[in-house]
């Protein structure tokens, strides 16, 4: 009887696969900025902690911005792991599904 129990939370608590396939992929992002220097200042600070980014330029209301984002991970959890150290670190951020 106690494993049936210990079973049933954790299925619970698991997306199921057909819609953790269809999000497949996560990235956190860290901002986006319509100055290079703030990108540039922004992504050595999050290479120091261990991480690769890219960014992406995006067109908005605003005016052209770079979004700096880390990723891509296969999981949210892992996403949300790095997410945690970013901000342990004093740096924002945001988990995304692609």
């Amino acid at each position: 009887p106690a494993a049936p129990a210990a079973v049933t939370p954790a299925t619970a608590t698991t997306p199921p696969p057909a819609a953790d396939a269809a999000a497949g992929r996560f990235v956190v992002q860290v901002g986006a900025f319509a100055d290079e220097a703030t990108v540039r200042q922004t992504r050595q600070k999050v290479e120091k902690l261990g991480f690769k980014t890219y960014t992406q330029e995006v067109n908005t209301e605003a005016g052209k911005r770079v979004r700096v984002r880390l990723g891509p991970f296969a999981t949210k959890e892992e996403a949300a792991q790095a997410l945690s150290k970013l901000k342990g670190a004093g740096l924002p951020g945001a988990v995304l599904a692609l």
